[in-house]
């Protein structure tokens, strides 16, 4: 399980919203001086994310309490996959079905550009249904 600390802001009508803060591992590093990485880590780092949660063992919670929430690893797994693979795969197979039927070159990129933009539709909408089941949604692991 992929595991966050973070700080219950709200609980209304149920949801409880968890705020946590981003922060990078670069301090960590052994190579934290050398490494090009450390720029961009530094660039998002202390930006504060707010977000709902589930409750699904019932978990007794209040305002300002320290949680620990997670996502199953599966799952996000195969999240990030669907969200990566789908417009990459879309792309090639735009190209490849454009240059397959003896486009010039500029049909081949436009036809790539064009099944991209799909895929990235697909995943926008399609993916809706999908990830409203709870093993994709963060939930509740531990109150401190």
């Amino acid at each position: 399980m992929i595991e966050e600390n973070g700080t219950v802001v709200e609980i209304s009508n149920g949801e409880v919203w968890v705020e946590t803060v981003k922060r990078s591992a670069c301090a960590s590093c052994a190579a934290r001086n050398g490494c090009g990485q450390k720029l961009l880590a530094s660039a998002g780092e202390g930006k504060r994310f707010i977000f709902k949660v589930n409750n699904p063992r019932n978990l007794a919670v209040n305002a300002d309490d320290s949680v620990l929430v997670g996502i199953e690893e599966g799952a996000f797994l195969k999240a990030t996959l669907f969200m990566y693979l789908i417009p990459l795969l879309a792309l090639f197979v735009g190209a490849i079905g454009a240059d397959a039927l003896g486009l010039s070159e500029g049909y081949v990129i436009l036809s790539s550009l064009s099944f991209l933009a799909i895929g990235l539709l697909f995943i926008r909408f399609g993916s809706r249904s999908l990830f409203r089941s709870y093993k994709y949604q963060p939930t509740l692991v531990k109150v401190f």
